[in-house]
């Protein structure tokens, strides 16, 4: 029997028409033979619709008509549980309203990216509501998003970064003098400036005095709370490398990117084409990059390793990608990761000889193994004791 796999994509995110061309790819690519999907696509206002018009680019076309054309998915009460629920007007007598029909999935293929997606919100919701899902958990997924915390953990574990410093928006807007001190007194310029929490290089700008580092700061401060100022590696290769697995990992081909811009901004990631499949519709490639990169057996048996540190530190399963800047010395530091990848760097993998089509089978299995392993933990305990001690008014007693 064919398992229903929910690609559940678009959301209220800056990265939203990115994840959907993620998820027209994966949908248009999974094993017809083993899976069926069934495309859960949330709206830029947060409802959720689904259909079959929407495996296509065609239907994205025109955002604003897929209410009227797909049918809305809500979260409903069913046999003792929340479960997702495809809604359908009422017709005849009792035409006011509307029935529910439980949508019936066995696995979500997560194809989110950004916030509300891939930050921990989006694993929250599909643990609470027992389905299996891709990708890291609420944890990774989290770490993963948050550029700040990331970087702490990569240190505590030894994992390399580039010099950086953090603080608040609040700092920021009530001491700005005080923020721009801090990042000259410990970094030299040329420096990034990053909102934490978004990716494909949203709100990042470069700054190379202290004019346009407080122009960076400023902009960065609309999309997030906390703001990360890092040094920049001088000529650097940039350098990406996808993990596989939930407790045995895997590294795939390394990628280095060329780009002609003075770093990879939105624009130039996918206005141009930058990493935009041949599946893509309408889009041209742009920046170039090469797979498997050249970096040599010893550098990129170091790149990969690093990989998988970087992927196990955080705690992350399924797949990831790993993004490297290396310096003129050849010293590699990890830069981020990304816990759902644009198109899942099915390109990585299949670089390393592994097809599209096989990766997401892979990935759905990993999900179906971290989803059993978890149903092994203990998540009910007797306490009738307790209850019967807390009703004699003896709970919370202190020690004499």
């Amino acid at each position: 029997m064919k398992r229903r796999v929910a690609v559940v994509f678009g959301s209220r995110s800056v990265e939203h028409e990115v994840s959907i061309i993620t998820a027209v790819q994966a949908m248009n690519t999974l094993d017809e033979e083993r899976f069926e999907a069934v495309p859960v696509y949330v709206a830029k206002d947060g409802l959720w619709y689904t259909g079959s018009l929407l495996k296509t680019m065609d239907a994205f076309q025109d955002l604003g008509s897929i209410p009227s054309r797909a049918q809305r998915i809500s979260l409903r009460p069913f046999s003792g549980r929340m479960t997702l629920s495809v809604e359908s007007p009422r017709h005849g007598l009792a035409a006011h309203g509307v029935d529910t029909t439980p949508l019936g999935v066995d696995v979500a293929l997560l194809c989110n990216h950004g916030t509300n997606g891939e930050d921990g919100t989006m694993q929250g919701m599909f643990e609470l509501l027992g389905i299996p899902y891709t990708g890291a958990g609420v944890t990774g997924s989290a770490l993963g998003m948050d550029k700040v915390l990331q970087k702490k953990v990569f240190l505590q574990a030894g994992i390399p970064v580039v010099p950086h410093v953090a603080f608040s928006r609040r700092a920021w807007l009530e001491n700005p003098n005080d923020c721009l001190v801090l990042a000259e007194q410990h970094l030299r310029y040329p420096m990034f400036v990053k909102p934490a929490n978004l990716g494909s290089s949203v709100g990042i700008s470069r700054a190379t005095d202290r004019e346009t580092l407080r122009y960076a700061v400023d902009v960065a401060s609309h999309f997030d709370r906390k703001l990360l100022v890092e040094q920049a590696v001088l000529n650097p290769r940039e350098v990406n490398c996808a993990v596989l697995g939930n407790d045995n990992v895997v590294a795939s081909a390394c990628e280095e990117v060329f780009s002609t811009h003075a770093f990879l901004d939105y624009d130039a990631k996918y206005r141009v084409g930058y990493k935009a499949s041949d599946r893509a519709v309408g889009v041209e490639k742009g920046e170039a990059r090469h797979v498997p990169a050249e970096l040599g057996e010893e550098l990129t048996r170091r790149v990969q390793n690093l990989a998988c540190q970087a992927f196990s530190a955080l705690d992350c399963r399924g797949v990831a990608r790993v993004d490297f800047l290396i310096d003129e010395s050849q010293v590699v530091f990890v830069n981020e990761i990304n816990t759902i990848p644009g198109a899942l760097s099915y390109y990585l993998w299949e670089a390393a000889g592994m097809r599209y089509q096989d990766l997401l089978s892979r990935t759905i299995d990993l999900a179906l193994e971290a989803f059993h392993d978890r149903k092994s933990n203990i998540v009910t305990y007797d306490v009738s004791d307790l209850l019967q001690l807390g009703s004699r008014g003896k709970s919370g007693s202190k020690n004499r």
